[in-house]
């Protein structure tokens, strides 16, 4: 009668366990790129909303009448944090007009009317104008973007 384990049943360990190891890898390595992607998408959303906030605190005045208001061909690059300092995405916006074509989108002074009395415009005919920010990145070789509505006054 043999005491211990043979040489078989310690490669059928050891290939068991390397299975479980690989397994236990690729599932590290999929939180991880989970990770990255919702902490792109949030520093996306942190981007339009700083830049949002920038242009409804310089007010509907300051904004351009027509076309588009901000277009970076450049792109902003944002760091995580960590080993991630090294390889920054770079992030590009652009802001322009809600399509006029939607009543939504802005509103006219001269058929706006509260309790009775004519607003008065800021800029034009306008009091407020709704603008979208658009922030587009790559991540993985696909194209990732948001879009962030605002109304200026």
């Amino acid at each position: 009668m043999k005491k211990g384990f043979g040489l078989l049943e310690v490669l059928v360990a050891a290939i068991v366990l390397g299975f479980l190891v690989i397994a236990l890898n690729r599932l590290q390595l999929g939180n991880r790129e989970a990770i990255l992607r919702i902490r792109a998408r949030d520093a996306a959303n942190i981007i339009a909303q700083h830049v949002l906030d920038s242009l409804g605190a310089l007010g509907v005045n300051s904004l351009p009448n027509t076309g588009t208001i901000i277009d970076d061909n450049v792109g902003r690059e944002y760091a995580f944090g960590g080993n991630d300092d090294k390889n920054p995405m770079k992030f590009f916006v652009r802001v322009e007009y809600l399509s006029s074509s939607n009543p939504d989108n802005f509103i006219d002074v001269n058929t706006h009317e509260n309790e009775g009395t004519k607003l008065e415009p800021a800029s034009s005919n306008y009091f407020a104008r709704n603008i979208q920010a658009t922030v587009k990145w790559k991540f993985k070789g696909s194209d990732q973007s948001i879009k962030m509505s605002k109304v200026v006054r």
